[in-house]
């Protein structure tokens, strides 16, 4: 086994001293809704709030209930106002805005907990933005440069123009018809425009301003907003075009520029030069943030909004005229201010179909900026190197600068007293506490010093003053030649005194005021040495500290190096992995390649042979068809065929049974005329027969009316059978005879005879299992009844000639 080889040590930075800050968080309690309603949360003092659960929450059933105690920088009460809160929390925010350091301010709680009005408010109270705006333009208003002057660069920079190029875009932007920005924008039905959108004249400006601003340089606002919906950026300025297909707002990715800063392509910047412009983009971009009505809110912020302010500022030339157009020269800050949409459970708020998928990606969101601010408390608490997953969501990735130390970090926790919101405003304070742990490096402002002298604004505008004097005064003569010198001018001491004296005593005279201005001269001299040596020791203090560094810094470009060679050595290896992979990937390329040509020919061959099933089977039903057809002709054909034929075998049957019935009736020596008889033409049931006469009357049929006809005169009398049988009854010697009496045999109108019987022999039997002790067993309706009293048995049978 190789030896894996040993990694140098880490770089030694003790001699640097890295300043951090916490992550400064401030709780903001709502007031109560309806007055006298439980409350689980109550504010101790002015830095701790009491947690109490209610009956009605998930710990007292659980059994774990217990009153807990929370720390912030700061606590904001119910009746605390807007203004106390922005000069704590945002104020210190702005000043660093100015002086050319960034800044990053959350608003972070459960649904309904006060975020949004916490940072818009309404135009008579304004929340943090608008008295951001109002503070900003108070303090740089007098120092702005014109529009125009900086430009973006599409890369999360900026260029300087000269005056004459401003001009030029200016003139066009004048001759340019600006298009709707809200054409096309994703708005919500039946949604109220922001407070304070329409009418401005309510609103109640800010009038505090920050006093650290350098006089010598031009400021320009841009300001940005944007909105992470279901995970994917939008940018709410978009200007989208009036005629034409609406394709709606487009989603934007998030770029890293030269210096690592994240930043959103293709993101609108506006420049504002008043607080009633940057209000305006305001509302703009509230017009189309996302919101719903949820159980718990009317108006529910269903994404995460940023609303960016970069500040640049540029010096001023050495006269105090132009603006240094050098790139390198011009300093950015930025403030990001974020209303973040607030976590929810669909317990409570009843949500269904885009509802649950909206808050199931801004809970996701707050996880993970949970999760990153876990592992950076992680690893500085243990000293380890634990990668932060800020690439996981796209909020925590576009903030990813600031956790790393690129500004300032506070966060305002809003909370709701409701004593419904107890187990969502746990989860709130326990991320609060856990934010509260992290500390972020403290960044210093990138100025460039161009060696130029202070205050040159101030003698440029001074200088100008006083040649506006001078042209009044002498009417314009010479005036244009003056320029303004603002070079630095050293001198020991005002001009000599007169050395000449006209009067014996005045020697003395000249000689004291020579000597005062020689006491002048020396005293200054010695003050300018002793600034001059206190500069060269300032400028040998500040050299022997370069080196200093320029040493650690050698040696840890020595162990870099070191570093950077191990993880070259690395990354060929893991090239070489790489190789192997793609070789191996190419092979199992190809064959699937083949597999997928393979494959291909099998489904065309199913294809055919599926076509051909088809086919086959389209030709079957069709011969089935062809031969249903035919088979039904022939059955047709057959059919009357074989009625015809029954028709005929009927017909002689009939007339066989009839000639075998007259045989039969008149067979006792008697001799009747046959005739020969004509079946009936509508059915072989319905036949005339020639009477019979017989002595005795023939009672009426009641299975065929038609046989009730009267007899003829003549009759002979019915056959009888002469043989009879004996039998011997069950238990007793007595035989008795079975001896059949005269009757009646009559034609039925299904071509058989009917025997209608005269006499009926009654014999009775008794059930030996019969028991006298069941009176109550059901009979049946014949049981006990004389067999004449039944009616008339008869046969269908035909009679055996």
């Amino acid at each position: 086994m190789q030896r894996r080889p040993r990694l140098p040590p880490k770089p030694r930075t003790v001699e640097r001293k890295v300043e951090q800050d916490p992550v400064e968080v401030f709780c903001r309690i709502r007031p109560a809704e309806i007055p006298g309603q439980e409350e689980c949360i109550a504010e101790v003092d002015s830095r701790t709030v009491k947690l109490t659960p209610p009956n009605s929450s998930f710990a007292y059933r659980n059994g774990s209930a217990k009153e807990q105690l929370y720390k912030f920088e700061r606590v904001f009460g119910p009746s605390s106002s807007q203004k106390e809160l922005f000069s704590r929390v945002a104020m210190p925010l702005v000043s660093d805005l100015v002086n050319g350091r960034n800044g990053l301010l959350f608003a972070y709680g459960v649904t309904g907990s006060g975020k949004t009005y916490t940072m818009q408010g309404t135009p008579q109270d304004g929340g943090i933005i608008r008295r951001t705006l109002d503070v900003l333009f108070n303090s740089i208003q007098d120092y702005q440069a014109s529009r125009f002057t900086f430009r973006p660069d599409g890369m999360n920079g900026f260029d300087a123009q000269s005056e004459v190029e401003a001009q030029n875009d200016r003139r066009k932007a004048a001759a340019t018809p600006r298009l709707r920005p809200m054409a096309g924008g994703r708005t919500t039905r039946g949604r109220k425009d922001p407070p304070g959108s329409q009418d401005s004249s309510q609103r109640i400006p800010d009038t505090s301003r920050i006093n650290s601003v350098d006089e010598d340089n031009v400021y320009s606002v841009f300001i940005s907003y944007i909105e992470i919906y279901n995970n994917y950026l939008y940018d709410l300025l978009e200007e989208l075009p009036e005629t034409g297909p609406s394709r709606g707002l487009q989603t934007k990715i998030i770029r890293e520029d030269a210096q690592h800063n994240m930043y959103v392509h293709a993101c609108t910047e506006v420049e504002v030069k008043s607080p009633e412009d940057g209000l305006e983009v305001l509302y703009r971009g509230l017009k189309r943030r996302k919101i719903a009505s949820t159980r718990l809110n009317c108006e529910s912020s269903r994404s995460h909004s940023i609303f960016t302010i970069r500040l640049l500022q540029a010096p001023l030339d050495a006269q105090g005229e132009d603006v240094v157009t050098d790139k390198s020269a011009i300093v950015v800050s930025q403030l990001s201010l974020v209303d973040l949409a607030g976590s929810e459970r669909n317990l409570r708020t009843k949500a269904a179909g885009d509802r649950i998928k909206e808050a199931g990606n801004i809970n996701n969101s707050l996880m993970n900026l949970r999760i990153c601010i876990e592992i950076l408390r992680e690893n500085q608490e243990t000293g380890g190197n634990k990668k932060v997953p800020y690439r996981d969501s796209k909020l925590t990735h576009y903030f990813k600068n600031f956790f790393d130390g690129d500004g300032k970090v506070r966060m305002v926790v809003c909370v709701n007293p409701r004593s419904d919101d107890y187990d969502e405003t746990l989860t709130v304070m326990k991320f609060a506490e856990l934010a509260s742990e992290v500390q972020i490096q403290r960044s210093q402002p990138a100025r460039r010093d161009l060696g130029l002298p202070p205050g040159r604004r101030r003698a440029n505008q001074l200088f100008k003053e006083v040649r506006k004097k001078l042209e009044d005064e002498v009417e314009g003569a010479g005036v244009e030649a003056l320029e303004v010198d603002l070079a630095p001018i050293y001198s020991l001491a005002p001009d000599w005194p007169v050395l000449t004296s006209s009067t014996p005593g005045g020697l003395e005279e000249v000689i004291s005021r020579l000597k005062a201005h020689l006491r002048k001269r020396l005293q200054s001299r010695e003050r300018l040495e002793k600034n001059f040596w206190g500069t060269v020791a300032a400028m040998r203090s500040g050299i022997a500290e370069m080196e200093k560094e320029n040493l650690v810094m050698k040696k840890e470009l020595t162990s870099m190096r070191a570093l950077y060679s191990d993880a070259m050595g690395r990354v060929r290896s893991l090239e070489n992995l790489l190789h192997n992979a793609e070789s191996a990937n190419e092979s199992l390329q190809r064959k699937l390649e083949d597999q997928a040509f393979l494959r291909d020919e099998c489904e065309a061959v199913k294809e055919e042979r599926d076509m051909a099933k088809v086919q086959s089977q389209i030709e079957k039903q069709r011969m089935k068809a062809k031969l249903r057809t035919k088979l039904e002709q022939e059955k047709m054909k057959l059919k009357s065929t074989l009625n015809t034929e029954l028709h005929h075998q009927k017909s002689k049957i009939y007339q066989s049974q009839v000639k075998a019935l007259k045989q039969a009736l008149f067979s006792d020596k008697q001799t009747v005329p046959t005739a020969p008889l004509q079946p009936s033409t509508t059915s072989s049931s319905d036949t005339d027969l020639t009477a019979i006469p017989d002595k005795t009357p023939i009672k009426a049929s009641t299975s065929d009316p038609k046989l009730n006809m009267t007899p003829a005169s003549h009759r002979t009398p019915a056959v009888v059978n002469l043989r009879h049988r004996r039998s011997r009854s069950q238990g007793s010697d007595v035989w008795i005879d079975h001896r059949p009496t005269q009757g009646e045999v009559l034609p039925t109108a299904g071509g058989g005879a009917q025997v209608v019987l005269r006499d009926v022999e009654i014999l009775h039997q008794r059930d030996p299992l019969h028991h006298q002790s069941t009176p109550n067993r059901k009979r049946s309706s014949t049981e006990g009844t004389p067999l004449q009293d039944r009616g008339v048995w008869g046969s269908q049978k035909r009679p055996r000639v």
